[in-house]
């Protein structure tokens, strides 16, 4: 009897859990540098999903540097993060015609700016005012 009310009693817990349950702000800057490959966005009309290993959409953060790959063409700028709000400013990107254009130009349209950041261990979330956009690692 104990155990089964001990198995129930962890099934409820885990079902109480969302995936945005798992996801804090981060601490420093130390904790959002690396590369991240785009999964998912959802800003206005745009809906995007993306296999992570596709690599076509790619943030790598490092220090206060920000480089983006968006599909056939890259942007450079910077980042700051100030608790939990990311400040990204791509100030220079790649002008190459990618088959899926415009969707390079609308992602990095969406993703520059000012945006409320959480993270975990593999994924990072950015959210605003203009939608959604979820990294992996």
């Amino acid at each position: 009897m104990r155990a089964r009310t001990l198995a129930l009693l962890l099934l409820v817990g885990v079902a109480g859990c969302s995936e945005g349950d798992l996801l804090t702000a981060p601490t420093s800057a130390a904790k959002v540098d690396g590369s991240w490959n785009l999964v998912s966005l959802s800003a206005g009309t745009l809906t995007l999903t993306e296999a992570k290993t596709a690599n076509r959409f790619g943030l790598t953060l490092s220090g206060d540097r920000a480089l983006f790959k968006a599909d056939c063409n890259t942007c450079a700028g910077d980042f700051r993060l100030d608790d939990d709000v990311i400040t990204l400013s791509l100030q220079a990107c790649t002008k190459a015609v990618c088959a899926n254009a415009p969707l390079d130009t609308l992602v990095v349209a969406a993703l520059d700016g000012k945006h409320t950041v959480r993270l975990d261990a593999t994924r990072l979330q950015f959210s605003s005012s203009r939608g959604e956009i979820k990294f992996e690692r």
